[in-house]
């Protein structure tokens, strides 16, 4: 038959259907069969610069079906893929809304006023600059004041079990509820003081710092605060650790439990049995996942992601809003310029993952949700232990960047 007859046959066809409000079936994309993509994460592991020590779980994200599991169930070094865990439970236990505060009360005299940290993960040097400012402007002319500090919020400041002596002050500042963001020195209470007083003095008010006192009662003089929920953004964008930490203990506040490292363990476990994931096993000692001791498994990740995305998905919207989860390629930590999903095989699932990132100098770590070609999302974690030093983190990152995209089906 000419070609041109058989054309014209189907597009009067289509004309006809069109006009009778009849829809013609057009074959949707087909999402990747599950044993298809099991065979090709199981070829594409094999990929010297994983190494051997690799645990891998996918799920379909509305069954929770078992697409991929390669050692899914074994506990491993997190790195910050722990971060996940700490978003969830804040958001549990204290809500988005919530604000951490940061005040300035009256003190035992007129010429006494107390800082009382509030154990806000975001305060910032500008922050204790205008409290400053909204003090002085309280203060009689010619009175001298000293300045107390109260951040006994948080009880201890030692090191997490885990931490080697290298990470302070390096990665990770001491915990304490008065910090400004920026700082990762041994005592960031001290130096938010000293910011504190310093700009009193600039506005022409004699100040000093006294000794510690408790805030109390005092009429406050002035305050700032930010939500739970920016908290929450900047933690996963960014992968910050002092808001990690500042956040697994304001947990432990929410829940009544001591604000120590064991009571934040304590408070963590409790909130996730909750909401019905079981922790038993598994090692949660900071929030971060900067102790070599912390101990997760894949599964254990990706029942925490299904929760929060999937059956009880209300509470925790702000983990995958744009600002929050690092999407493929796009932003935060998974942002192209950090070489992440730009290789040939990658780039096709550029914004089709939103997912956490881990590092440790032997532990590469994705984690999150996909969305393959045809659409429905599937829930993954991939965690690399003992990384082959012979190769750069960032090739073990781009091996995952391929796992990634092979999930999604954009590399079949």
């Amino acid at each position: 038959m000419d070609p041109m007859r058989i054309f014209r046959r189907a597009a009067g066809t289509a004309v006809l259907a069109a006009s009778l409000g009849l829809a013609l079936a057009i074959p949707a994309a087909a999402e990747p069969p599950a044993s298809t993509t099991d065979s090709l994460i199981a070829s594409r592991l094999a990929n010297p610069r994983l190494g051997s020590s690799v645990g891998l779980l996918v799920v379909d994200a509305a069954s929770g079906e078992v697409l991929s599991d390669h050692g899914g169930s074994q506990p491993m070094l997190p790195a910050s893929n722990m971060k996940i865990v700490t978003a969830v439970t804040t958001l549990a236990a204290l809500g988005p809304d919530a604000l951490l505060t940061t005040r300035v009360r009256t003190g035992a005299t007129p010429a006494d006023v107390v800082l009382e940290g509030g154990g806000d993960p975001l305060l910032s040097t500008a922050n204790l600059r205008h409290l400053a400012n909204l003090t002085a402007q309280t203060v009689p002319p010619g009175t001298a004041l000293i300045v107390h500090v109260d951040d006994d919020l948080f009880p201890d400041t030692r090191r997490a079990p885990g931490w080697t002596r290298s990470y302070i002050p390096s990665v990770v500042s001491s915990v304490e509820a008065l910090a400004s963001i920026w700082d990762y020195s041994a005592d960031p209470s001290a130096n938010a003081a000293r910011v504190f007083v310093n700009q009193l003095v600039k506005n022409g008010v004699p100040a000093t710092l006294g000794p510690d006192a408790d805030a109390g009662e005092g009429a406050v003089i002035a305050e700032t605060s930010h939500p739970v929920g920016d908290a929450v953004r900047v933690m996963l964008r960014i992968s910050e650790n002092n808001v990690a930490e500042v956040l697994y203990r304001q947990v432990a506040v929410a829940t009544g439990v001591e604000a120590s490292w064991d009571g934040a363990r304590t408070a963590a476990e409790q909130v996730l049995r909750g909401l019905g994931v079981n922790p038993d096993g598994m090692a949660l000692l900071d929030g971060s996942g900067l102790s070599r001791k912390d101990r997760v498994s894949p599964r254990f990740l990706v029942d925490v992601l299904r929760l929060a995305r999937v059956t009880n998905p209300a509470p925790f919207t702000t983990m995958f809003e744009p600002e929050a989860m690092p999407v493929a390629g796009q932003t935060g930590t998974l942002d192209d310029h950090y070489g992440r999903f730009v290789t040939r095989r990658a780039r096709c699932a550029q914004g089709a993952i939103k997912a956490k990132t881990g590092t440790l100098f032997d532990t590469i770590g994705l984690s999150g949700v996909a969305t393959t070609t045809a659409g429905p999302e599937r829930l993954f974690s991939m965690l690399v232990n003992n990384r082959p030093q012979r190769y750069s983190a960032l090739a073990t990152r781009q091996a995952l960047d391929g796992l990634g995209a092979t999930i999604t089906g954009c590399w079949d």
